[in-house]
């Protein structure tokens, strides 16, 4: 099935390369975008058609819990640990969603499906020769068959970029560890990536793009097959949000998720692609030292008209690193801060007994959730909405984004859980809103919006 898909994609590029070519000559903008894969949808290549909606979800919450172990731990080592050692993320198991795309010209032409990364610093996939690498379902990257790669070199004169990287016989290096014991090593590498976009059947390319060309590479959780590697989205020189800046992207992209179950379409888009509809806000993103991941402010939360009133700092980073609000499409669901979800809980309890619902055990109805109740008759109308209190803005979760209603067992139950070291905005409660990155005026833009219409310029 890979090999299908990926030769249709090549012999488009034949097709499209002189496309391309006068596009960019003639100055005219390219289109920047990508469809978005959700993990558990059809279009996705591990889709598995046997298993209910709450089976996938409930899968998404166990699948990605190892990584908020990970999290947690990481954040719990100190500061002054080496910066490349301890990535708080198993990027295998960090993303709901993958792009597919194209790496390499003429015959080294390969089409991968790429996990999106939000907290990585470094594009990469495996490549040939392969010293120790984990199974895929495509085939590895050979940097011989594509006329387009470069190794990057260096020299005394000439070195390697600051900070990731080091120059082994004159070439640069790097070597990224994840504290499970995972790893990938190999060269900084240049080629030409292919994408399919929005606005055309045909592939759009970008030529020169860094990214890691892995050679070694360990997994201690199996991949099934894929991904094959990540796309990065960080904060960080060599990740392509920032490599885009150079190709029309003006340090921008964004994204729209439709509510889960929708067979819809959507997009990860990149600068002038981005259309921001209806009442737009914005905060400031945080920035930090060798810090990938997008921080934001979080000043407080209501639940329903009720302020909770937050002690100042409960949200905050600490010098320590831990703390702080990130926000994580890669995440199932949100986690809040243990102090804050207990306080949520117990406010939500009240809410709901003082309107006769009945809470029942998660457990024994096989949800991983923490808070569930029976319905009741019209229910929905009663439903509360939530309130993340940002600086400078206010963003509002409507019930739907809010509560996971699982039908067949007639029960619904509160879409978010603890984590011990920080807070989180996961995609379930960033559903029917855009989301809009600038990179470059560290602003974090969202406004409502019907996700199931992305798919339309």
């Amino acid at each position: 099935m890979a090999k299908t898909i990926y030769s249709h994609f090549i012999f488009l590029l034949s097709i499209s390369i002189l496309l391309f070519f006068s596009e960019t000559t003639g100055g005219l903008k390219r289109s920047l975008s990508f469809e978005l894969i959700y993990r558990y949808s059809p279009r996705s290549p591990i889709y598995y058609s046997n298993l209910t909606d709450s089976q996938r979800f409930e899968d998404s919450l166990l699948h990605f819990e190892n990584r908020f172990l990970q999290l947690n731990n990481s954040q719990a080592m100190s500061v002054g640990y080496e910066i490349t050692a301890i990535r708080p993320r198993i990027i295998f198991y960090g993303s709901l969603y993958m792009v597919f795309l194209t790496i390499g010209t003429g015959n080294g032409t390969i089409g991968y499906y790429l996990s999106i990364d939000t907290g990585s610093y470094l594009t990469w996939t495996q490549c040939k020769p392969c010293i120790n690498c984990y199974p895929q379902n495509d085939p590895y990257f050979d940097p011989h068959q594509s006329p387009s790669f470069i190794d990057i070199s260096c020299s005394h004169q000439n070195p390697c970029p600051q900070g990731n990287y080091h120059c082994i016989n004159n070439r640069c290096h790097y070597q990224v560890g994840y504290i499970d014991g995972s790893y990938t090593k190999g060269t900084l590498s240049k080629d030409t990536f292919g994408f399919r976009s929005s606005h055309s059947d045909y592939p759009e390319f970008i030529e020169g793009l860094v990214f890691g060309c892995s050679h070694d590479s360990q997994l201690v959780v199996p991949s099934h097959g894929y991904p094959s590697g990540i796309i990065s989205l960080g904060l960080f020189r060599e990740s392509f949000a920032m490599q885009l800046i150079n190709h029309g992207s003006q340090g921008r992209f964004s994204y729209c998720l439709p509510l889960r179950g929708s067979t819809s379409m959507s997009f990860l888009r990149f600068g002038d692609d981005i259309v921001q509809r209806g009442p737009v806000q914005t905060t400031p993103i945080e920035p930090s030292q060798g810090v990938c991941f997008y921080y934001i402010i979080l000043n407080d939360i209501s639940v329903g008209t009720k302020r909770l009133g937050f002690e100042p700092g409960m949200f905050a980073r600490k010098p320590n690193g831990s703390g702080g609000f990130i926000v994580d499409s890669g995440a199932a669901v949100s986690r809040l801060i243990t102090p804050a979800f207990e306080r949520v809980k117990k406010v939500l309890r009240a809410y709901f007994r003082h309107r006769n619902f009945v809470e029942v055990d998660p457990t024994k109805y096989g949800i991983s959730l923490k808070l569930c109740w029976l319905f009741q008759p019209h229910y929905q109308s009663l439903m509360p909405s939530m309130t993340f209190h940002l600086q400078g803005a206010e963003m509002s979760i409507p019930w739907q984004s809010l509560f996971h209603i699982v039908q067949q067992k007639g029960i619904f139950c509160f879409a978010m859980l603890p984590l011990e070291t920080l807070t989180i905005l996961g995609a379930y409660q960033q559903t029917n809103t855009r989301f809009t990155f600038d990179v470059l005026q560290l602003q974090l833009a969202f406004n409502p919006e019907n996700c199931e219409h992305d798919s339309q310029p």
